[in-house]
């Protein structure tokens, strides 16, 4: 899993939105293709300091709080305008399933947004 160093670059989130535009979901199919990703996968998740990640029954919708989906929807926004600042720490758990996400589904594409 991407490190908050990594998820706090603004370079970092900017090519995340534009990979998760590409994936052509809706901002409300989000949470459902992540938890599919997540609770799917069949090997095992480490955080970068190699501690394992367990997530819960309700990680996803836990992480994703969000009724509206409005800040799914300004995520994507950054496809096409790059965020003026670094995520606020609160965003780091939603950005980091994303992130997580592309890792478990496109290893390949994972590694291009994370340079």
């Amino acid at each position: 899993m991407a490190t908050d160093f990594q998820l706090s670059r603004i370079s970092h989130v900017s090519r995340l939105a534009i990979a998760a535009v590409a994936e052509g979901f809706s901002r409300r199919e989000w949470p459902n293709a992540i938890a599919d990703a997540i609770y799917g996968f069949d090997g095992t998740i480490k955080y970068a300091d190699g501690c394992k990640f367990e997530p819960t029954d309700t990680e996803v919708d836990d992480t994703f709080n969000d009724p509206d989906f409005r800040w799914i929807s300004d995520f994507l926004a950054f496809a096409d305008v790059p965020p003026r600042q670094r995520p606020q720490q609160r965003t780091l758990a939603r950005l980091r399933l994303i992130d997580l996400y592309f890792r478990i589904k496109y290893p390949e594409r994972a590694r291009l947004i994370a340079e």
